[in-house]
């Protein structure tokens, strides 16, 4: 079973270990050959400020920048609602679109900016057939919620989790109500 772009992995309770601790992974790309995602709620004090001061530029505004995971550990990428878009932008699903580019933060800067965001800096991948193991392994690392509502991926990092087990069984249990 390939999890469907725009689902979330959610670390599996039973079997949360340290590699995936109340991890929660939206997929951004499901393909045939890869799997793509960003962790939603690892922040570890990461700052747009710090990052850009860093190589010598401004940044106005305190912006928390998440580890989306450790592929391209330096490529900056905006999860956003859809009603905004950039040179780079990508749909996730109905609700939700990635964006990286240099437009992109130059729109930031001038406060044109989407409903809601959150930046991330890296991401997570797979190949296909390693997730599909994953997933198929008797007690598999992630549970898969295969339609997530906005509020949980809008959701803070210390609830995210959380909520999304919460979301996974209010879903298995209405299938047998």
């Amino acid at each position: 079973m390939l999890p469907p772009q725009g689902s979330l992995l959610v670390a599996n309770p039973v079997h949360n270990n340290r590699d995936h601790l109340n991890s929660v992974v939206l997929i951004t790309e499901s393909t045939a050959n890869s799997v793509m995602g960003l962790v939603l709620n690892r922040w570890d004090g990461l700052d747009l400020q710090k990052l850009f001061r860093q190589n010598g530029k401004d940044w106005n505004w305190p912006t928390p920048v998440y580890r989306g995971g450790d592929v391209n550990p330096t490529a900056l990428v905006m999860l956003h609602t859809n009603e905004w878009y950039s040179s780079n932008t990508m749909q996730v699903n109905n609700n939700l679109s990635i964006s990286s580019d240099n437009l992109m933060l130059e729109k930031l800067d001038m406060d044109n900016t989407p409903h809601w965001y959150k930046l991330f800096i890296g991401c997570v991948g797979w190949e296909t057939p390693e997730i599909v193991r994953e997933l198929q392994r008797p007690k598999s690392p992630w549970l898969v919620l295969e339609k997530p509502t906005l509020k949980t991926i809008q959701s803070t990092e210390n609830s995210q989790w959380r909520r999304s087990i919460d979301e996974l069984s209010q879903n298995t249990f209405s299938n047998y109500l």
